[in-house]
């Protein structure tokens, strides 16, 4: 993968875990932040991961994980390495904050037990044909779906033959909701592997690579994820569509979007010399945020609304806002250094394991 590619993959995946964060924060009662058209595709940059997720894991899958082993261990020590450190400061931060203000935690207060919630979730099943609420951890429900495809992955890609029906496994555990976006994350294997494009005129490849913000807009304009979210609820029924499929609700315009996405990411690969000119100069900023994005993304809703709780209790309105942000900014990048930075011990721990 060329310098420049690589760089703007690792933009995309910076923008979209702060486009993530900024419409919670947006969604927030007492943050100080007004929802607005900048924040207001939080839905739409998790699909964005999605496709970005089915590109990257193939490139890693044929370069830096040849056997199943070493791609199962890339991948879990990638997951957990993060997500276990996410759960449990969720419910650390969550105490504190009922504490201080449940009035901030208004429509994100779970009944049940907060350790069962904690371990269903750090075992991945929090979406397997129910959908558990890790806590105020709204954006982790996705991480389940990723860690569903890995598997679905591994066994298209590792296994052969017969071997192949083990993919009915990981399959039947996860259930028809997570099932249902799995074409999304496979458009962005598709993406990667394709070969037809080298052969695009130079002229396509650029229009295929600017294609989302014009997609984007009209899908905006014409409200696209409500219109075909209601054409399917009126289909199925709300409580079927509502709770049946709950995060995969809107399948219809997330997979016209996965589409304009692996479009994109096809025009990014002949891109690379021209992506590398443009992103050259901030090279160190986006490798180095992009690589703690992913705690960004599973550890913001939790901190945001513990700080917005404190705020409220310990300074004026005028200040809750800078207070959060920068907050939240802190702990995230101190977090990191624990769980993103660690990633790599974690997992000479599991190859030890392993062995």
């Amino acid at each position: 993968m060329e310098r420049g590619q690589s760089l703007y993959l690792d933009a995309l995946r910076l923008i979209a875990a702060l486009e993530v964060a900024a419409f919670h924060l947006g969604r927030m009662p007492g943050s100080g932040v007004a929802e607005g058209w900048w924040n207001g595709f939080g839905h739409e940059a998790v699909v964005i991961f999605f496709v970005l997720s089915g590109f990257v894991i193939r490139h890693a899958a044929g370069k830096n994980d040849p056997t199943l082993r070493l791609f199962a261990l890339s991948r879990i020590s990638r997951v957990w390495s993060v997500a276990i450190p996410a759960l449990l400061l969720t419910w650390l931060f969550d105490s504190i904050g009922h504490r201080v203000d449940l009035s901030t935690y208004q429509g994100l207060v779970t009944d049940g037990s907060a350790p069962m919630r904690v371990a269903i979730g750090a075992v991945m099943l929090n979406e397997s044909w129910v959908s558990v609420q890790m806590l105020s951890n709204t954006p982790y429900w996705s991480i389940a779906y990723e860690v569903f495809y890995y598997a679905l992955f591994a066994a298209l890609f590792y296994l052969k033959g017969r071997w192949r029906w083990l993919i009915l496994v990981p399959a039947v555990i996860a259930g028809p909701k997570i099932l249902l976006l799995f074409p999304i994350w496979l458009m962005g294997w598709a993406a990667y592997t394709e070969r037809r494009s080298a052969r695009w005129p130079r002229w396509l490849v650029w229009a295929a690579f600017c294609q989302p913000v014009p997609c984007l807009l009209l899908y905006a304009h014409f409200e696209l994820m409500g219109l075909t979210g209601g054409w399917l609820e009126g289909w199925l029924g709300h409580d079927l569509w509502r709770n049946g499929l709950a995060w995969s609700r809107y399948v219809v315009s997330d997979s016209l979007l996965g589409l304009s996405i692996a479009a994109n990411l096809i025009a990014a690969k002949h891109l690379g010399p021209e992506l590398a000119v443009v992103l050259n100069w901030a090279a160190t900023p986006i490798r180095w945020l992009a690589g703690r994005s992913f705690t960004l993304y599973l550890l913001h809703q939790p901190t945001m609304l513990l700080l917005i709780a404190l705020s409220g209790a310990l300074l004026p309105p005028m200040w809750r806002t800078p207070f959060v942000v920068a907050g939240a900014t802190i702990v995230i990048l101190a977090v990191a250094e624990v769980t993103e930075g660690q990633r790599r011990r974690l997992r000479a721990g599991l190859e030890r394991v392993w062995r």
